[in-house]
């Protein structure tokens, strides 16, 4: 489960540069040629460094995902405070998943989609998870959580054509139609 670790200056300015220096082997290389050895050289940190911050070179890009999906999180806390309406939050969400998409595309290039879905998995989880919760609703949480990431990466794929709103609307669309589709078959 996702928890924040230290975010002194000093943590914080060592977790980017490692970071930064994954991400720019990354647009040369596939992940799985990248070794540990190549991030630390490249960031400029030492071992300890690296390994005081990171498991794994795999923990680099969850940290970073799961950074960015709280960043998110937080702006829909900040949003339910004014305006708390399941649309909002869904287009928060389409907001900041652009924001971000060069590096989901750079993650999508180098055949990352796993390790992408694992981490959206473990953050949604982690928000909407409650462990007394009905089975209903457990189903439910895991099929929005595929539906979203489904629709974020086909909207990427695609070209991105569509603005956040309107992949909104054409979400609700599709769940109204679905819904009338349920009463059909009673």
């Amino acid at each position: 489960m996702y928890q924040e670790k230290s975010k002194s200056k000093t943590n914080i300015f060592v977790k980017d540069c490692i970071t930064k220096a994954l991400f720019n082997l990354l647009e040369k290389k596939d992940f799985e040629n990248i070794t540990i050895s190549e991030i630390i050289k490249k960031s400029g940190v030492s071992r300890m460094g690296f390994y005081r911050n990171y498991k794994t070179k795999e923990n680099v890009i969850e940290t970073f995902i799961q950074d960015k999906f709280f960043e998110t999180i937080n702006e829909i806390k900040d949003e339910r405070k004014l305006n708390f309406q399941t649309p909002n939050i869904m287009l928060t969400t389409l907001k900041n998943f652009q924001k971000f998409s060069d590096y989901i595309k750079l993650f999508l290039n180098r055949n990352l989609e796993g390790l992408l879905y694992n981490c959206y998995h473990k953050a949604f989880y982690y928000l909407y998870h409650n462990d007394k919760q009905s089975r209903i609703r457990e189903y439910s949480i895991q099929m929005f959580i595929g539906e979203l990431f489904n629709l974020e990466i086909t909207w990427l794929k695609k070209g991105m054509k569509e603005t956040p709103e309107q992949l909104t609307k054409i979400y609700y669309r599709i769940l109204k139609l679905r819904y009338n589709e349920q009463i059909k078959l009673k």
